[in-house]
């Protein structure tokens, strides 16, 4: 289960700088929008359905990851941010002073 405080620097920081760059390049949306697009995006789940013939394809849950998992989601994330939206996303070791203060 991924721990309270790396939570609170995806939704606080991560979320919030992807949201703020699609708002740049002209896409307005909250940040439950925005979750649910990083994790459409990031963190899709493929099975295989009852015939065992064709694949499924479903949203994964953040709340399933360790944090180990989680880790590597943002890091997908960083990524992309940086590459297609001129965003640096700074790691959750930067900004921990900033989150104790935002409990």
């Amino acid at each position: 289960m991924v721990s309270t405080q790396l939570r609170r620097y995806y939704f606080k920081v991560v979320v919030n700088e992807v949201m703020m760059g699609l708002w740049e390049v002209g896409y307005e949306c909250s940040p439950p929008q925005t979750h649910a697009y990083l994790k459409h995006e990031f963190l899709q789940v493929w099975t295989l359905d009852e015939t065992n013939w064709c694949y499924l394809c479903e949203d994964g849950s953040t709340k399933e990851l360790s944090n180990k998992e989680f880790i590597a989601y943002i890091e997908r994330i960083q990524r992309w941010a940086a590459l297609y939206l001129n965003v640096v996303i700074p790691d959750p070791n930067e900004v921990t002073n900033e989150l104790n203060e935002l409990k």
